[in-house]
């Protein structure tokens, strides 16, 4: 009979391990120009983008870039103000709030080191020594601390979520991290596709979560700005068009 130090001996593990270089490297990194208007400083935004990644982060979405333009063309909304980003991915309306004078920008996505790197990589290449926008990682619904002390312990004034509500299942700690980082005056705006038409409802479930909490909900934008992806299923309308609100507290 054997021992069982002798059956613990006894693995699968090499078996079913891939050789080296049998799997294919991860597409590169890779760098795109957002163009703002010309008479904006700086005209151009880079973005560093992974070149793959499970969480989505390795794209620019349509919302992001439609509230890029919403602040350009309304900057008042995060100038001289304390801005956080939930879920940033390529992070552009963080780099657009710190261009349009937010007075502090931290930057959020999930706890990944590459995401964050990535992140990271895309403050160097805009606003390189700035000690006025910074990157952390956060887990929704859970430890705010360390993204309050980023802000002196102080709330944020403009909390920036783009695309984000397709994540059904996460809706409630999002909204845990949205009510206890969003200053009592403060202002979040919740900008998305529905990328899934057949899950429209589930989508609005964030929004319905939000007014069952107390928050006011006011719709601010709609733009047709094309689908994301072409070949997804689903009226490509639906697909392509963004919608943005803005969450606040009751005066």
């Amino acid at each position: 009979m054997a021992s069982d130090t002798d059956q613990d001996d006894f693995s699968f593990g090499e078996m079913f391990e891939e050789p080296a270089g049998y799997l294919p490297p991860p597409p590169p990194s890779k760098l795109v120009e957002y163009e703002r208007p010309s008479t904006l400083d700086p005209p151009t935004i880079k973005i560093s983008l992974l070149g793959t990644h499970p969480l989505w982060g390795h794209h620019l979405w349509n919302a992001s870039k439609v509230f890029a333009s919403y602040i350009d063309t309304n900057p008042h909304i995060v100038r001289n103000k304390s801005v956080l980003e939930l879920g940033a991915a390529g992070a552009l309306p963080s780099m657009i709030a710190r261009a349009q004078g937010a007075r502090r920008v931290v930057v959020t996505d999930y706890p990944d080191a590459d995401l964050l790197q990535n992140i990271q990589t895309t403050i160097d290449l805009n606003f390189p020594l700035s000690p006025f926008i910074s990157v952390a990682g956060h887990l929704w619904g859970h430890d705010i601390q360390t993204i309050l002390e980023l802000n002196d312990n102080e709330k944020y004034d403009v909390l920036v979520l783009c695309d984000l509500v397709f994540n059904h299942s996460e809706h409630a700690a999002l909204l845990r991290s949205v009510r206890g980082l969003l200053e009592k005056n403060g202002r979040a705006f919740v900008v998305f596709t529905h990328h899934r038409p057949w899950l429209v409802e589930q989508d609005l479930k964030f929004l319905e979560r939000a007014r069952d909490e107390g928050l006011e909900c006011e719709r601010i934008l709609e733009e047709y700005t094309g689908a994301m992806f072409d070949d997804d299923p689903g009226d490509e309308r639906v697909r392509g068009t963004v919608h943005g609100f803005v969450l606040s507290y009751p005066s």
